[in-house]
């Protein structure tokens, strides 16, 4: 009789360990599922966001919300405020409502309209180039050039003269640094503006026989590349890391000799 009381109290207490052992398990198994579920806070567009918008501003006019959103669910990069350091920052394209907004979305550079982004405190010039002038055509957008200008200074003799004006025996031909560093903003092909050109071009295989070249430049380099491409017949030079340019006398057609500052 004992040893048949006992037996069905080992058995009801191995059936209250099992039991238990099932709800443990069940509850950490529930526990681990969850556990990527957890609910995150995430910054979405509560309404349209235009390009140029400031990200502080987003905030304070409303335009951003916080919602709740689990955690598997929100991709890497995903903004749940607009800290200090990015408030000033402007977003750089349209945001859509809706939207999950991301730190990409905002840089310190304001779009232009143009699409080209140009450096604070620049702006971008171009002038046409041909291919010789054009390093061949290996300057890219992003290259840094330096740029040599050629031009007529006078003669031996003293007589003025000018820039496309007839060159006469005695003139003196200068090449000089003009600019020793500057960034490449864009490259484009030179439109053909009349048929001799369009014949100019044909007879060169159809290849483009101008360039377009955008500079990032300060008003004083702006003021000096203009009016040497009006007057004077502009080089590119291509640039490295380590490539040394700076200003000096040049050389002329008096000396053929190159001469340092």
């Amino acid at each position: 009789m004992k040893r048949s009381v006992l037996v069905l109290g080992l058995a009801l207490l191995l059936a209250v360990v099992g039991t238990m052992s099932v709800f443990w398990y069940v509850r950490g198994a529930d526990a681990r599922a969850m556990a990527g579920k957890q609910a995150v806070t995430v910054l979405i567009a509560d309404q349209a966001v235009p390009a140029g918008t400031e990200a502080g501003k987003a905030v304070d006019t409303g335009l951003l919300r916080t919602e709740q959103m689990p955690a598997d669910t929100v991709p890497a990069g995903v903004l749940s405020e607009i800290p200090a350091d990015l408030a000033q920052l402007v977003a750089v394209a349209d945001i859509a409502p809706g939207q999950l907004v991301l730190r990409s979305m905002f840089d310190k550079n304001r779009p232009n309209p143009s699409g080209l982004t140009v450096p604070d405190g620049m702006v971008a010039v171009t002038v046409s180039l041909g291919a010789t002038q054009d390093v061949a055509g290996y300057v890219k957008a992003g290259s840094e050039v330096a740029v040599f200008d050629t031009y007529t200074e006078g003669n031996a003799q003293g007589r003025p003269t000018g820039d496309g004006l007839p060159k006469k025996r005695g003139d003196i031909q200068i090449t000089r640094v003009l600019l020793p560093r500057v960034e490449v903003l864009a490259i484009g092909g030179a439109p053909v503006k009349d048929a001799a050109s369009a014949k100019e071009a044909a007879a060169a295989g159809g290849q483009q026989v101008g360039v377009l070249v955008t500079m990032a430049v300060d008003q004083h380099d702006a003021e000096r590349l203009i009016l040497r491409s009006e007057t004077g017949s502009l080089h590119l030079a291509l640039l490295s890391d380590t490539s040394k340019v700076k200003p000096g006398r040049g050389a002329d057609t008096r000396s053929m000799t190159r001469t340092e500052s």
